[in-house]
């Protein structure tokens, strides 16, 4: 934002708007900006138009860019703006450290003065080129051919190639000149009228309307100016604005801060447009019809917060804003008036449509809700569920923290095989078999952990810790196995020690644990070793056999 306002190379005061804005709706390293067009061109006071040359060439200059156009994917597509990114150079940056930290978490990469260099300046405007020089003095009336006829009714000298006119307004052709294609005859000199104007007052040198009272004329801007307006006499050019007497109550309905705001805009107010929409909703209906497009516009100039808009100075259309007013509201019943019948009951049509309208709207909010959150964690690391910038793939981090639990996984087999060996003397066969059932115990828990949903990294997890549990159970057995050799070794005394023979077992020949007691393996566990034992099973003989005689 302080780039865009302070240091951005600008070329005019458009495009510094503009840029704050797009500024103000950014990240703080100036990335995913998307503002639609009507709100750039309200923040920087012109139209569309405008902001779209001026943003192809803030494009061209290197001020902004496409960004990644995935921010606004939530937005329905026939409404979506582009996604722009200010390219503040990195030179600019005072903290350029905790900026790419910012943009780390957010998945982006960091900011370098390669890719982020400094802006050329702004282009110098073209002079003009008669800056500087005095203006040339303008010919005089003589020299222009404009000269006034005279309102006496003689005939002026003709001058080269002109015209002469007995009447001022009319025109005689001379010989081979110009002939005069009215019908009617000329109108009498103002000069035999009472008080009339002088020949160069306002007005286009006609008598004022003496018609039937059967139309109606306008009064210029007198309700926006607080001073009666001469009748006939348009605001903007002094020319008669003839209206039917239901134009007129239309009219004479408007609130005097509409009038004030279509006098200050167009210099009148009651503009040919403003007028052609009334003739359009009258459509032969009558003063009955004129009174309530009159209470229409009074009530919407309220009820639509057009007084608001207008004492803040956002009004900035009220030809449009008055035409709209005027318009019908949306409900098909011809006695509907803005959610009220004529006779002043509810409009239950306007009420279901309504709640229609917001159930819409509400179904619409959530569908766009849930959108966002879908492409999120579309975007994101599926462990972490941050977004990285790895598209949906597992980010750095959680692929080190998959591949140690991996190795540690591993380890631990390595270990609980090292301690089995060392317990079953190096029978290789022993361990062969051991190893197959840690291995085949391993993948199981894997597979578990999948079946719950776990996803890459939770089922090395569950295998990591059912491979420490294959290891730490072999160290107990170790560490009790030497336990018990220590405490079988012969006393340190004169008499000997009866010899406890233990009788020759043949080798297991089962595939599952016969159990501590031949009875079963209450685990269910496969043989392992030459008696068949599994290590829980093992650990309870253990456990269950006298240290030494006596």
């Amino acid at each position: 934002m302080l780039w865009a306002m302070k240091a951005a190379p600008v070329a005019d005061t458009t495009e510094k708007l503009i840029l704050i804005s797009l500024a103000e709706r950014a990240d703080d390293d100036g990335c995913d900006a998307f503002p639609s067009k009507a709100t750039l061109a309200k923040d920087a006071l012109c139209d569309e138009k405008t902001v779209q040359r001026k943003l192809k060439k803030l494009v061209e200059r290197k001020l902004i860019g496409r960004g990644d156009q995935r921010a606004a994917q939530y937005i329905e597509q026939r409404y979506r703006p582009t996604v722009y990114d200010l390219l503040i150079p990195f030179s600019w940056f005072p903290d350029a450290d905790e900026i790419n930290e910012s943009r780390r978490r957010r998945g982006r990469g960091p900011l370098t003065p390669e890719n982020r260099p400094d802006i050329a300046p702004a282009p110098s405007r073209t002079q003009r080129s008669d800056k500087g020089k005095p203006r040339p003095k303008k010919a005089a009336a003589a020299q222009r051919g404009d000269t006034e006829s005279p309102l006496d009714g003689t005939v002026s000298s003709p001058s080269s190639g002109g015209t002469e006119s007995p009447v001022r307004g009319d025109s005689q052709s001379q010989q081979g000149g110009l002939t005069d294609p009215r019908t009617s005859p000329p109108e009498p000199p103002h000069s035999n009228l009472p008080g009339a104007p002088s020949a160069r007052s306002a007005g286009n040198g006609r008598r004022p309307s003496t018609g039937s009272s059967a139309r109606g004329t306008s009064s210029g801007s007198a309700a926006a100016s607080g001073a009666e307006a001469p009748n006939g006499k348009s605001a903007r050019s002094g020319r008669e604005v003839l209206v039917t007497p239901e134009v007129q109550l239309v009219l004479e309905a408007f609130p005097d801060a509409l009038r004030e705001a279509l006098v200050s805009k167009v210099r009148t107010d009651r503009p040919k447009t403003v007028i052609n929409a009334i003739e359009e909703q009258l459509a032969g209906g009558g003063l009955a019809q004129a009174r309530r497009l009159g209470a229409r516009v009074a009530r919407r100039w309220v009820t639509h917060n057009y007084t608001k808009h207008h004492a803040a100075g956002r009004l900035t259309s009220p030809v449009g804003a008055t035409v709209a007013m005027l318009k019908p509201g949306p409900c098909p019943d011809p006695r509907c008036e803005d959610g009220e019948l004529d006779d002043g009951a509810p409009c239950r049509s306007c009420i279901e449509r309504e709640k229609n309208y917001r159930a819409d709207r509400e179904r619409e909010r959530k569908a766009a809700a849930a959108e966002k959150e879908a492409e999120a964690r579309r975007r994101a690391c599926p462990h972490c569920q941050l977004d990285r910038g790895t598209a949906g793939q597992p980010c750095e981090d959680c692929t080190r923290a998959i591949a140690s639990t991996e190795r540690d996984a591993a380890d631990f087999v390595e270990q609980a095989l090292a301690d089995h060996r060392a317990l079953s003397a190096g029978d290789d066969q022993a361990a062969a078999a051991f190893f197959t059932y840690v291995t085949e115990g391993v993948e199981q828990a894997r597979k578990a952990a999948a079946a719950q949903g776990a996803d890459v990294l939770g089922q090395a997890l569950a295998a990591r810790v059912a491979a420490d549990g294959f290891a730490r159970e072999q160290k107990q057995l170790r560490e009790r196995g030497v336990e018990q050799v220590a405490l079988a070794a012969p006393a340190d005394r004169p008499d000997p020690v009866p010899e406890v023979g233990i009788p020759a077992q043949p080798h297991w020949q089962g595939d599952r644990c016969p159990g501590h007691d031949r009875t079963g393996c209450p685990w269910d566990r496969p043989a392992v070793g030459y008696d068949g034992l599994c290590t829980r099973c093992r650990t309870v003989l253990v456990q269950k056999e006298p240290a030494h005689t006596s």
